[in-house]
């Protein structure tokens, strides 16, 4: 069973709200397109698994575990009864090869490796059933989600780490005839009490080069006309509260500027005063835990980001959306 919900990466995020309020440059638009087909990868394992059936192990999606001293990134973790399985998830297309412990594509030494990635990643789950009382099995594949991806080992390790998508269900049904007990769960349970935050993420926009002011969450357009309770989009006539937009602002300011501080202020300046005071500082008292150290007040989003949020305001929202 999934003991999380898988969410889009903080770096997507932060390129997909800047993508609304500048133009990317080259490096960009390649950051963006790369990290959207790495997540669309994920869903898609995701979306297989869930055909087949978890029901018998648990898994536990895209978390950062901090393990030691260190911090690692995990796409995903089985647990079982007598182990861990982690899973690299990459959803890579063309020609690759494995040479001498080294990951080429179209004949390039490539920086990334996948294979480097998964063993260190099994390495710090090694560690810690070491440091516990539990003794369990660590292993590792690399799965591979596009079929459009070619590969050549040339190494038998290698290729016995390597599931590629057309067998990919038959390593899920490879779980079917587990059946969980009591160490399995005081694994997870222990996996789980090392899940951290994503200290990694750092990004920053420059807030001189971005337009400010709220946007149609449909058309991502910043044509908007303002109502008494709502905006109306010029451009796809969606109409949106106030609180939506408000919401999706607060998202925005927290992964546009990582290691920036969410003030009154500092909102009012993203969204171009286009929103009352009073209206801002009701919504971030309602969406916000509010922290009065310093001289100016500092908001912390309760959600991960304007979706998780958004799911749960539009189920008894007062001022309804219709977005097309």
């Amino acid at each position: 069973m999934f003991l999380n919900k898988r969410v889009a990466p903080a770096e997507l995020i932060h390129y997909q709200a800047l993508e609304i309020r500048k133009e990317l440059n080259k490096d960009e638009q390649t950051k963006i397109f790369n990290l959207e087909k790495g997540f669309a990868g994920e869903k898609l394992y995701d979306k297989i698994f869930s055909e087949i059936g978890h029901e018998n192990v648990y898994v536990l999606r895209d978390v950062y575990l901090k393990i030691g001293k260190v911090l690692t990134q995990y796409d995903s973790i089985i647990v079982t009864n007598d182990g861990v399985s982690v899973n690299e998830i990459k959803n890579l297309s063309g020609d690759y090869k494995y040479r001498g412990n080294k990951w080429y594509k179209n004949g390039k030494h490539m920086e990334s490796n996948p294979y480097i990635q998964l063993s260190r990643a099994e390495s710090k789950l090694i560690k810690l059933g070491n440091d516990t009382s539990l003794n369990f099995q660590v292993e590792g594949k690399v799965i591979f989600m596009n079929d459009d991806f070619r590969f050549s080992p040339e190494d038998e390790n290698i290729e016995n780490q390597t599931i590629m998508i057309n067998y990919l269900r038959n390593y899920f049904r490879g779980f079917k005839t587990e059946r969980l007990n009591e160490n399995a769960k005081k694994i997870a349970l222990l996996i789980r009490n090392k899940v951290a935050e994503n200290s990694y993420f750092v990004e920053h926009a420059d807030i001189n080069k971005l337009k400010r002011g709220l946007y149609c969450g449909s058309c991502k357009q910043f044509d908007l006309t303002k109502g008494k309770f709502q905006f109306s989009c010029n451009s796809c006539d969606s109409v949106e509260s106030y609180e939506t937009h408000i919401v999706r602002a607060i998202s925005d300011h927290k992964y546009l500027f990582s290691n920036q501080p969410i003030t009154k202020q500092s909102l009012l300046h993203l969204i171009d005063y286009q929103v009352h005071t009073t209206t801002v500082s009701k919504f971030l008292r309602k969406y916000c835990n509010k922290d009065n150290k310093g001289k100016a007040s500092i908001h912390i989003f309760k959600f991960y980001d304007s979706v998780t949020a958004l799911s749960e305001i539009r189920k008894r929202q007062r001022y309804k959306d219709k977005v097309h």
